[in-house]
């Protein structure tokens, strides 16, 4: 709609969520539900294991116009996210990592959105933020970055399992 002269646009809803497989009819369920209750303009998916035929299935499901979807490696990976046509989005990247997506909502430069999802593996994590150090530079917009970073700031993040090394922390934080 239109704003008067002082009045706030809308605040624009993100969910991020690592699914972890959505071929299951409990999973779509969950993610119709949630998305329900919040009703987010932009939806970031990671691990979804669908193909582009399913996430088009999905798409129109879950009442989105738009979609950038990176194929599942078989019964593993795949990045799909979601959109209204009326935001505005011009797709940036899509890498096995992340969908990076420019909205120009408010103003006519906009801003950018990048749904991240992080080398699980310790010893191939410097190239999850190598990626983002490249996204950084590709453009001086403000930038959000969320998802599943496969790291974890402190150690008091963590539940159970084997501790973090403290360099694998360092490298996330820096």
């Amino acid at each position: 709609g239109e704003l008067r002269e002082g009045a706030r646009p809308a605040a624009m809803k993100l969910l991020v969520w690592n699914c972890r497989g959505m071929q299951k009819l409990a999973a779509v369920r969950a993610l119709l539900g949630v998305q329900e209750r919040i009703k987010p303009d932009v939806l970031f998916l990671s691990e979804t294991h669908l193909d582009k035929a399913k996430a088009g299935k999905l798409r129109r499901r879950l009442g989105y116009d738009e979609m950038e979807v990176l194929e599942s490696d078989g019964r593993s990976g795949g990045l799909t996210m979601l959109w209204q046509s009326s935001l505005g989005v011009s797709s940036r990247a899509v890498h096995a990592n992340y969908i990076d997506i420019q909205i120009k909502e408010v103003t006519p430069a906009g801003w950018r959105f990048t749904g991240f999802y992080g080398k699980p593996s310790s010893d191939r994590k410097y190239l999850s933020w190598e990626y983002l150090r490249g996204l950084k530079a590709l453009a001086d917009l403000p930038w959000l970055v969320a998802g599943d970073f496969n790291e974890i700031l402190q150690a008091h993040e963590k539940d159970g399992g084997a501790a973090r090394p403290q360099r694998g922390m360092q490298a996330f934080s820096s």
